[in-house]
């Protein structure tokens, strides 16, 4: 049995060894030619190259923001409503009267007219006017049904000088008759008091003085009124401010 079974694997053996060999060998076609590149679609042999395009659209802005680097701006303020309003004072130290325009910040009430006849601006001196109303002179006014009481402080009143009194009387009863107030309307007539007791002042109209707390009217003392109004040039409204300033540093 052992001689047998050595002789058959041999015989196997020999037998796939050639079929080992054929299949390890690669056939030779000898009618497979080269190729001719030249000869190739020109579909094949083009070299094709993808472009993707894209398009960005610039948005332009209404308007351009404000350089934050500029320190320094230009504002324009527009001008505040105003009302004119004309104030009397003396000629030098004549009885003689001459009104100033003065276009105050609207509604005027009656103490800015007062303040314009105690404290007035500086401007009048190149006019060559002055005023006689020393501050503290005028206490309180009063107005009602077009009358305006006017309270006197008897303390400042008794430090002027007579001519000072009368140009005083006739500075405040000119300003206030030609003063129109923003509730009740013009002022018709002008009266005066003294700590609480009727004054009496000198009219021009009446060469003499009136009765205590008489209503006086502008036609009392027009006569010493004998040039027009003027009027001061009134400065520009227009500013130059820096960004620190504008926010308060």
């Amino acid at each position: 049995m052992m001689p047998t079974t050595t002789f058959r694997l041999r015989l196997i053996t020999v037998m796939a060894l050639p079929l080992v060999m054929i299949a390890c060998s690669l056939p030779t076609d000898e009618r497979v030619s080269p190729y001719n590149p030249a000869d190739l679609p020109d579909n094949l042999t083009n070299t094709t190259t993808s472009t993707t395009t894209s398009t960005t659209l610039a948005v332009v802005p209404d308007s351009l923001p404000e350089d934050p680097t500029d320190s320094t701006s230009t504002t324009t303020v527009p001008a505040p409503l105003t009302s004119p309003v004309e104030v009397f004072y003396t000629i030098g130290f004549s009885d003689e009267m001459q009104p100033i325009r003065r276009d105050l910040i609207a509604p005027v009430p009656i103490s800015n007219v007062i303040g314009q006849l105690e404290s007035p601006l500086g401007d009048i001196s190149s006019f060559g006017l002055r005023s006689s109303v020393r501050p503290g002179l005028i206490k309180e006014v009063l107005l009602e049904r077009a009358t305006a009481t006017v309270q006197l402080d008897s303390s400042v009143l008794r430090r002027l000088s007579n001519d000072e009194q009368r140009r005083a009387t006739a500075q405040i009863v000119l300003t206030l008759t030609s003063f129109v107030t923003a509730d009740e309307g013009a002022i018709g007539f002008v009266r005066f008091e003294a700590d609480g007791d009727p004054f009496a002042v000198f009219v021009p109209s009446l060469g003499g003085s009136s009765d205590p707390g008489e209503p006086l009217a502008f036609v009392d003392f027009a006569s010493l009124v004998v040039t027009t109004s003027l009027t001061p040039p009134v400065p520009t409204a227009t500013t130059t401010t820096t960004v620190d300033e504008a926010a308060g540093g």
